[in-house]
C-alpha cells in the first residue's frame, strides 16, 4: 500500500481518494484487530478491560461496514469519525500501556507490544489528521 501511494505521488503529485480510502480501510482493520487480540490477551478477570476491548472492536468493525456501503470509499464524516474514534482509542492504549508496565493490568501482554499498539494508533491518528485537514 505504501509503495503504491509513492508511485501514484511520483506520477500525478497527488493521491486518489480511492486511495485514501484503502489507507482508512486497512487501519481501521488494523485497529479492529488490535482490539480483537488485546481482548484475547488480557486475564479473563480484567472484564471490564475486556469489555471496552470488545466495543472498540465493534465500534471499527461499523466504521468499515460504513465505508463499505458508501459510494465514494472516502467522506469527510468518515474521516471525521475515524479519527473520533482512534483518538478515543488511543488513550484506551495509553492508560493499558502504563497499566502493563506499572503491573496493574493482569495479561500476557508484553510492554513492548503494549508500545507497538499505541505507537500505531498515533501513526494512523497523524494520517487521519492530515485527510480530515485537522490538527
Amino acid at each position: 500500500m505504501y509503495r503504491s501511494i509513492l508511485m501514484e505521488l511520483s506520477r500525478n503529485r497527488s493521491v486518489t481518494r480511492r486511495q485514501l480510502g484503502a489507507v482508512e480501510d486497512f487501519w481501521n482493520r488494523i485497529m479492529m484487530e488490535h482490539a480483537l487480540f488485546i481482548r484475547g490477551l488480557l486475564d479473563p478477570s480484567e472484564i471490564q478491560l475486556i469489555e471496552t476491548a470488545d466495543q472498540y472492536a465493534k465500534e471499527y468493525r461499523e466504521l468499515l461496514e460504513m465505508a463499505r456501503n458508501q459510494e465514494c470509499r472516502v467522506t469527510d464524516d468518515l474521516c471525521r469519525k475515524s479519527l473520533e474514534e482512534t483518538l478515543n482509542y488511543r488513550e484506551f492504549k495509553t492508560a493499558g500501556a502504563k497499566g502493563i508496565l506499572e503491573c496493574e493490568i493482569s495479561s500476557i501482554i508484553l510492554p513492548l507490544l503494549a508500545d507497538h499498539v499505541l505507537r500505531e494508533a498515533n501513526h494512523y491518528i497523524r494520517l487521519l489528521e492530515e485527510e480530515c485537514g485537522e490538527e
